[in-house]
């Protein structure tokens, strides 16, 4: 029992040890009018997407009230702001006051509606909104390096020209002088 409890807690710290975040919104407030949303739009690239998840901690005033965080992909949320064509939820959630997370499906385009459809008055709501990822978040994008290597050599190159033409100009000029 103690061997699998050691074991379960090893692993747990493996994984918060492979794990990062970035910060979406750090207390930003958010004023909305009886049945309106606010939306908050993400990018999540390849290296921020394993095992993504949204967290937050948010405040609703009146503390009465509840909100509701729906989770769309880009294109759905255009059709859903244009009411044109079907919608694919990705997660729903109705809160109160207090801690919230929400899981990403990964690489993508994302809106998370912030909505006020279910009060009779107008919300004011403070959010902290950090995306959790699995991974460094570090990318291994072997790009930048080779555009600095090819924009070196085509500058030497231009470089070599260049010295190349004026020495030959010289060289023609001192030969032909005397």
């Amino acid at each position: 029992m103690i061997m699998k409890n050691f074991m379960i807690a090893i692993a747990l710290m493996v994984h918060l040890l492979n794990a990062g975040s970035i910060t979406l919104l750090k207390r930003e407030t958010m004023d909305i009018p009886v049945a309106r949303y606010r939306t908050v739009r993400f990018a999540l690239p390849e290296h921020l997407s394993d095992s993504a998840s949204l967290r937050g901690i948010i405040s609703i005033s009146p503390d009465t009230a509840s909100i509701e965080l729906i989770l769309l992909h880009i294109d759905d949320y255009m059709r859903w702001r244009g009411n044109t064509g079907t919608v694919d939820t990705l997660e729903y959630l109705s809160i109160s006051t207090g801690p919230f997370e929400i899981e990403v499906p990964g690489l993508g385009s994302y809106a998370l509606i912030v909505s006020n459809r279910g009060n009779y008055r107008p919300v004011s709501i403070v959010l902290d909104l950090d995306v959790f990822f699995a991974g460094s978040g570090k990318t291994g994008d072997p790009l930048p390096a080779a555009l600095r290597l090819a924009l070196f050599l085509m500058m030497t190159g231009t470089v070599a020209i260049a010295v190349g033409s004026v020495l030959s100009k010289y060289f023609y000029r001192r030969k032909h002088i005397t």
